[in-house]
């Protein structure tokens, strides 16, 4: 029989929500403002970021320094991210939740559905483990542990039902964000850059690592493109977390923050890591060259476990390379220069990228991915 305080919670309809990145930290706490709108007595509690303790979750553990990249990074966090897992088992079992969202993560939060399912409580997955590029058990598991699986691209939502899950396409959330209604010349206007001259923007990334392995790069095909084109602008939008003092000195290289989707309208071009910008450029529409590079370690266990012909989220999702894209002994400044002068002096070859990506943004769906999911979730309680 349920104690009091067992009963109390449940009328509050608890929920327990889990991001353990700065993109799920965002992601959850649209869903959270959703779902408070719509159900203003639902508490909710969990691990997340600023973003999500700022609309009211209350935060067992904060996800500060927990988004890192590379094997032994990730092999060093291991014992605290155990310690967590175990901390939030308990929070759960104590506390009887009346549904569990969890939100990217992978492997974390493939521990916490297992829990959550064996207790019999509602478990909904926004962000699945992208277990189509590797690692495929993993999709088993979810589709065992899970109540449904909010999916964010159409070809992952075929994947998860062809294994048995209850699995629903929501869209993919940046829809709902990356958007600016600049044109490019108001773009430039409102970030100060002078008109009727190559703009190049620079993203190296939102993790330390990779800002230390790309901007080194970055930064001599930008001198490169400088001997071959003086009349280029170059500009470096700063990513959530990045501070302005960890950056090099650069003086021919405008810093911006704050205003990552103007720069990123404003510019011809964008050398980027590959990753979540590729797709937040792809709404944009701005043609890009995407680059990785990782440790020799990383490298290694990559090529040994991805089952992926692509490397960037555009060409994945295209099926065929529509965006150059250079990985780890290709990330040459030679080679990355070469592929810009092309791109840059032939104005016929962006257009054909951009109609190529206006094609990959539409397949993503529509606005709205925060307002399904929160209703998926709001069905469960």
């Amino acid at each position: 029989m349920p104690t009091n305080s067992q009963l109390s919670v449940n009328d509050q309809k608890l929920v327990i929500i889990i991001a353990g990145e700065p993109s799920g930290d965002l992601h959850a706490s649209q869903i959270v403002q959703r779902l408070r709108h719509k159900s203003p007595e639902i508490e909710l509690e969990g691990m997340g970021g600023d973003l999500m303790e700022s609309v009211g979750v209350k935060l067992l553990f904060h996800i500060r320094d927990s988004a890192v990249m590379g094997i032994s990074e990730v092999l060093n966090l291991i014992p605290s991210f155990l310690q967590k897992q175990r901390k939030l088992k308990d929070l759960i079992a104590n506390k009887n939740p009346s549904a569990v969202i969890l939100v990217d993560f992978g492997d974390f939060n493939l521990g916490i559905a297992k829990f959550a399912h064996q207790l019999n409580i509602p478990t909904i997955y926004y962000i699945p483990p992208k277990a189509w590029a590797w690692r495929g058990k993993r999709a088993e598991k979810l589709a065992k542990t899970t109540s449904i699986i909010a999916s964010i691209f159409p070809f992952e939502t075929e994947f998860y039902r062809n294994i048995g899950a209850n699995v629903e396409f929501v869209g993919h959330p940046l829809l709902d964000v990356a958007q600016t209604d600049f044109t490019q010349t108001d773009a430039q206007k409102f970030l100060d850059i002078a008109g009727n001259y190559p703009v190049i923007g620079l993203m190296p990334g939102s993790r330390r690592k990779e800002i230390q392995y790309l901007l080194p790069i970055m930064l001599e095909v930008a001198k490169n493109l400088l001997r071959k084109i003086p009349s280029c602008q170059f500009i470096l939008p700063l990513a959530p977390g990045i501070e302005r003092h960890s950056l090099p000195n650069m003086p021919f290289v405008k810093i911006i923050e704050g205003a990552i989707y103007p720069s990123m309208k404003a510019a011809d071009l964008i050398l980027v890591a590959s990753g979540t910008a590729t797709l937040e450029a792809t709404c944009i529409g701005t043609p890009m060259i995407i680059v990785y590079k990782v440790s020799l370690l990383t490298w290694l266990v990559i090529q040994h476990f991805v089952n992926l012909e692509f490397s960037g989220l555009p060409n994945i999702i295209a099926g065929c390379e529509i965006v150059p894209e250079l990985l780890q002994d290709e990330v040459t400044t030679n080679q990355i220069t070469a592929i810009a002068i092309d791109l840059l002096e032939n104005p016929k070859q962006r257009r054909k990228q951009q109609k190529e990506l206006k094609k990959i943004a539409k397949s993503l769906g529509v606005i709205g991915a925060k307002k399904r999911v929160a209703d998926l979730i709001l069905n469960y309680l």
